[in-house]
């Protein structure tokens, strides 16, 4: 028997949490050994096991391998987690980040088997980021001095939450003069009490909006039942928003946990509430 991993604690700062939501995807999974998990990836288990240590930032790749060796074939929001994450590491330290791996090393780690291409994720940040700033151009187009007209709701696709079996969509709308957040919710599995933190986050200063904070309790929930959250109307400052969500155990508690690390939890698609 393999040693156990050693307990992270995801409140202490950015790197743990995600390790440790590394580790709760592969809980979800089954709890499939690192052997098991590198085989269906084609890389090491030493690589997969060092990516949820949670001593270091692993590399975009090993994070990737990670996620698939779980079952999830859509890895957008960790890849967006990794280069946020990524970002707020300074550049000149070593300690804390996992270089790629050299050519060489890959070329041992898979054991003579064709290398995988590395560069599909800068083609697909490049499509998201360009989608992005076509809606925040088209969202932005009236006459200074107007009032805010109504946008169409913005809405991201569902994606699964790592600590809680819960399918989440967040989605934000400017009516009415306000930024109005919302939340549609389906449960995976069963699941016995929950809390939604739902809030407006700040495209331009990074920083999620603290008054903009609501929080809808789940309850129990079977598997497959659908639940909403919201909306809540805001009036906030022009600016760019998003709408972002922390789904977390119970019981419900004055912010997220992962606030104290400086995340921003799952958003929405943005809006644009500036000329």
């Amino acid at each position: 028997m393999g040693r156990p991993e050693r307990e992270l604690d995801p409140g202490s700062g950015l790197i743990e949490r995600f390790a440790h939501d590394l580790r709760q995807l592969r809980v979800a999974a089954g709890k499939p050994t690192y052997r098991i998990m590198g085989s269906r990836v084609g890389c090491s288990p030493s690589r997969l096991s060092e990516a949820a240590k949670g001593l270091r930032l692993p590399s975009l790749a090993a994070t990737l391998d990670y996620v698939r060796a779980c079952g999830m074939t859509d890895t957008a929001e960790w890849e967006r987690r990794w280069h946020e994450i990524n970002g707020q590491i300074p550049q000149n330290s070593q300690a804390t980040r996992e270089p790629e791996p050299s050519g060489s090393a890959m070329a041992d780690e898979a054991h003579g088997q064709e290398r995988r291409p590395r560069a599909l994720w800068k083609v697909a940040a490049g499509i998201g980021t360009a989608l992005a700033l076509v809606t925040a151009t088209a969202a932005s187009i009236w006459t200074p001095g107007d009032a805010v007209p109504d946008m169409p709701t913005q809405c991201r696709s569902p994606i699964v939450e790592v600590r809680v079996p819960v399918s989440v969509q967040p989605c934000v709308q400017v009516t009415d003069g306000a930024v109005a957040t919302s939340l549609d919710l389906r449960a995976v599995q069963a699941v016995d009490g929950a809390v939604a933190y739902v809030w407006l986050h700040d495209i331009e200063s990074r920083v999620p909006l603290a008054k903009t904070l609501r929080a809808c309790e789940l309850g129990a929930l079977t598997a497959g039942q659908a639940s909403t959250c919201g909306p809540f109307p805001q009036q906030v400052p022009p600016g760019r928003y998003t709408t972002a969500v922390a789904v977390e155990p119970g019981p419900r508690q004055s912010a997220p946990p992962h606030w104290r690390s400086g995340a921003t939890g799952t958003q929405s698609r943005q809006v644009n509430t500036r000329p």
